[in-house]
């Protein structure tokens, strides 16, 4: 998905005008080139790419998930191209939706974490997602090391039948000591 920089900044919740314009958030991504792309294991059935208006790029990744023995037996990363020390604060910015959510809702978890065994987390959140469009934000302290290229954003599927709809995810890193407290309206 190809997404514009204008178009993008408007869908970031930020803590005020005068923040946006005397700080570029953008300067701060480390998953430009791959902030579309979802990999999905396994991909049976195989997901699928739909329309999703209103969103950026206005298309999504379709997947099936399923009740599994581990939550991470249906599992979707987009790969992080950037480095992460450990302190570093780090956000993620995603656009998910329930197609069809799970008996009870769909709650699912984002990890940041390295892209193989041991599959170390520098950070974790959880929300409830629904059948609308939403982006979901989390900041936090990193609390591991991720090498440049070999980490992702990873969302853990198998947590009961539902079929949900991966969007853009995006991935800031503003380095050690940032103040969080700009980071208004994203999840702290």
């Amino acid at each position: 998905m190809k997404l514009t920089r204008a178009f993008l900044l408007a869908s970031v919740v930020m803590a005020s005008a005068s923040f946006a314009q005397e700080f570029d958030i953008w300067t701060k991504t480390i998953n430009n080139d791959t902030n579309g792309v979802w990999h999905v294991q396994p991909d049976k059935p195989k997901p699928k790419d739909v329309k999703a208006p209103g969103i950026p790029g206005e298309m999504a990744l379709r997947v099936k998930g399923r009740q599994g023995a581990n939550p991470w037996d249906v599992q979707a990363a987009s790969p992080i191209a950037g480095a992460i020390a450990a302190g570093d604060v780090i956000m993620v910015m995603a656009y998910l939706r329930a197609e069809q959510p799970a008996e009870g809702g769909s709650k699912l978890s984002l990890r940041v974490q390295l892209a193989g065994a041991p599959y170390t987390s520098a950070m974790d959140f959880s929300a409830p997602v629904t059948t609308e469009w939403k982006s979901y934000c989390a900041h936090r302290v990193a609390a591991a090391e991720m090498p440049a290229g070999r980490s992702n954003v990873n969302v853990h599927l198998a947590t009961a039948p539902q079929v949900i709809d991966l969007g853009p995810v995006f991935v800031f890193n503003f380095g050690p000591g940032f103040d969080r407290t700009n980071l208004k309206g994203c999840d702290g």
